[in-house]
């Protein structure tokens, strides 16, 4: 079986990937959580250069690497953002530079492109959000990401490392939309099925460098995700609005 390394394995979309993909790739889990129940697990701080690297040691050569760790509430203070979106995404990229891993699944955000959805909500002729709009963070944490999608095209450029970066939108411990009284949930929602799909596409695809929105096939979306079906083949499933 072909090894995974997992960055932040116990957050939600972690737990998710974790779970999903242990019957086709051997996992080594890496988060800054306490667990001990788990032999491939590694407890560490990604934003501790030697820590990680003893990590990644310690896994040896792995085919691909998924990395998730990061400050994720969008409200996140900008020095837990520097901390552990901007060094230790850099130390994550290094780490796979040094251990010879040659493809990233890089856990972005739409909140690059945040700043175009407070016009867009209300409108009824819908403009899809692209790839090719130029980046409009809403926050540090979605500058955080739109760094972190710059590391990734650096380290393809520099040292031929393949990256798909995932604008994700709102995956759901509890995979249900319509529990959101706001409603914006119905829009941005990926399911769990189209989540793990979307994932394992991005793994085995051929794509050298590529950045994509990850949502569900929900009535009213406003992110384009046609480069993903044409590129990565990815056929979401899952509508919000029939859940």
């Amino acid at each position: 079986m072909k090894k995974i390394i997992i960055t932040g394995s116990r957050g939600i979309i972690g737990k998710i990937l974790t779970k999903g993909l242990s019957d086709e790739f051997r996992i080594y889990e890496i988060d800054i959580a306490n667990n001990n129940h788990n032999k491939n697990y590694f407890q560490t701080d990604i934003s501790n250069s030697k820590s990680l690297s003893s990590a990644f040691k310690k896994i040896g050569k792995s085919n691909f690497l998924i990395h998730l760790a990061a400050s994720s509430a969008l409200n996140a203070k900008w020095e837990y953002v520097l901390k552990n979106n901007i060094i230790g995404l850099k130390n994550v990229y290094e780490c796979a530079r040094k251990f010879g891993i040659k493809r990233v699944i890089f856990a972005s955000s739409s909140h690059v492109t945040g700043g175009y959805e407070k016009n867009i909500l209300n409108e009824k002729n819908l403009k899809l959000i692209s790839i090719h709009d130029p980046v409009r963070p809403d926050s540090d944490y979605g500058s955080s990401k739109a760094f972190g999608e710059a590391i990734a095209r650096q380290y393809f450029e520099l040292y031929k490392i393949k990256s798909i970066c995932l604008r994700i939108g709102a995956v759901l411990s509890y995979n249900n939309p319509t529990k959101d009284k706001i409603g914006i949930n119905l829009k941005i929602w990926l399911s769990h099925k189209d989540l793990l799909q979307l994932i394992k596409k991005s793994l085995l695809s051929d794509i050298k460098f590529g950045i994509y929105y990850g949502v569900s096939n929900n009535k009213g979306r406003f992110w384009d995700i046609s480069n993903a079906k044409k590129e990565l083949n990815y056929q979401p499933i899952d509508n919000a609005y029939l859940s």
